[in-house]
């Protein structure tokens, strides 16, 4: 991660049908939902700006605010809390949010228990040193968020899945290759670099990949925490880790919990579902969930981003996504940002992360629904046991 990156941010806020409301039993999601998210690329792969009309299809309201960031890991949402106090943190403190959504990220920031000056080597140091983990940073979101709503605010965990690391390391021989040749034909640095940077792996490419991607093994390894050098920590995107936060945060805050205010969306363990029932032939066309893989880490378009889309809805709503239309999800002209500014949505789509769609059907969409209905129904951590 570069200086640079730090400063690119993306803001967007999409209204979409947000109709007024009270207060709401803590057991019961309100039939409109305010909500703000906190996240990166990953969090904008399930496409927050298509949500509100994904539950509008099933009778639900909502307006969703997003505060993303390439590569952005929990921390740096907060930074922008003590240089930009009127950004983020006066939208979160002051809006009359429902719910907020934070997603993790990274192997920097460490669990918890990580006091630092700075986290990364180009970084300008902080003035006072500060807790870095993705325990004190959710929490800092989480307490400025209650300050409004304290005894009806909800929060939700995005959890980021693992990648691929193999592509990470085909795409790096890729990038050499290119960069001979484009600077054999005289070009600048500048466009060398620029010509890099875009270039992803085809679908051709990553097949090979895909088929030999084991993603169980990667989903269920355990979290190795270092602290000497945190970046070299493994397994940040697993099971372990992302459980582990959650006993965390149910530790922290016990009344959420207990009202059911706080839960997990677990798209790490419904990909281990569904990888499940894909290896076993039950999605003809894709052999195991690496096939929802655009690169190694980012999800392609269509059925991959609405199972993420689909699985915020259940932990939001507590209903099975059965009654969902799909169809925002299933053309690969809606994901254009100019699309998103003919439906007067104000967002942003990173289009090199999209690959080519992978078609939502019927069939295909009730193994989903359901793979995934069985999974928030039944974890630990979504706070929707035995909803049917």
């Amino acid at each position: 991660m570069t200086a640079s990156r730090l400063v690119k941010l993306i803001l967007a806020t999409a209204a979409l049908g947000a109709a007024p409301h009270g207060e709401t039993h803590a057991a019961e999601a309100p039939a409109a939902l305010k909500v703000f998210y906190f996240g990166n690329s990953f969090l904008e792969n399930s496409v927050p700006w298509f949500h509100p009309i994904l539950a509008k299809s099933a009778g639900h309201e909502m307006k969703v605010q997003t505060h993303l960031g390439p590569g952005w890991q929990i921390w740096m949402h907060v930074d922008t809390f003590y240089k930009n106090p009127d950004g983020a943190r006066k939208s979160l403190a002051e809006g009359d949010w429902d719910a907020v959504v934070i997603q993790h990220f990274g192997t920097h920031p460490l669990l918890k228990d990580n006091v630092r000056k700075s986290v990364f080597h180009n970084q300008e140091p902080f003035p006072e040193p500060r807790d870095v983990s993705d325990l004190a940073s959710a929490s800092a979101i989480i307490d400025t968020f209650l300050t409004r709503h304290p005894d009806r605010g909800r929060v939700f965990i995005y959890n980021s899945w693992p990648g691929i690391p193999e592509v990470g390391d085909f795409m790096r021989r890729v990038r050499e290759e290119s960069q001979k040749s484009l600077e054999a034909k005289g070009l600048s640095r500048e466009e060398v670099l620029k010509q890099i940077k875009e270039r992803k792996p085809t679908l051709e490419e990553m097949l090979p990949i895909m088929r030999r991607h084991d993603y169980a093994a990667a989903w269920l390894a355990k979290y190795e925490r270092n602290d000497e050098v945190p970046w070299t920590s493994k397994n940040a995107h697993s099971r372990d880790y992302a459980w582990k936060l959650m006993d965390e945060l149910k530790a922290k805050y016990p009344k959420l919990w207990e009202q059911k205010r706080l839960a997990l969306i677990p798209n790490g363990d419904v990909f281990l579902a569904l990888d499940e029932k894909l290896r076993a032939g039950k999605m003809p066309g894709v052999e195991n969930v690496a096939f929802f893989s655009r690169d190694g880490g980012h999800v392609r378009a269509g059925l991959p981003r609405y199972t993420l889309a689909a699985t915020c809805f259940a932990v939001m709503f507590g209903q099975h996504p059965r009654a969902l239309d799909y169809a925002i999800y299933n053309a690969l002209e809606n994901y254009s940002n100019e699309r998103l500014k003919q439906m007067r949505v104000i967002g942003y789509i990173h289009q090199p992360d999209l690959g080519e769609l992978l078609e939502i059907t019927p069939e295909r969409a009730k193994l989903v629904n359901d793979t995934l209905w069985d999974v928030v129904t039944s974890h630990p951590h979504t706070n929707t046991k035995g909803q049917q």
